[in-house]
């Protein structure tokens, strides 16, 4: 099963809403969810940031049909 990294900070609302957005992946992907802060700080005001390898799939306010639109034409 293929990981995808999701990146967040701390008391990030649009995180938590990213991570809701992206649950329903977990059946395709496995997500590992890291912090900015874990040396990913490039994506510092970019959060939440899902990446495949070093590709974004897609940042900020997360949606499920750009996600798999970015994974599969990558």
């Amino acid at each position: 099963m293929k990981t995808l990294h999701l990146v967040v900070t701390e008391n990030c609302e649009l995180c938590e809403k990213g991570l809701k957005t992206i649950s329903l992946l977990n059946k395709f992907f496995k997500i590992n969810t890291v912090q900015v802060e874990d040396g990913f700080q490039e994506y510092l005001l970019r959060v939440p940031v899902l990446l495949n390898g070093n590709r974004v799939l897609d940042e900020g306010i997360l949606n499920k049909g750009t996600i798999l639109k970015n994974y599969l034409f990558s």
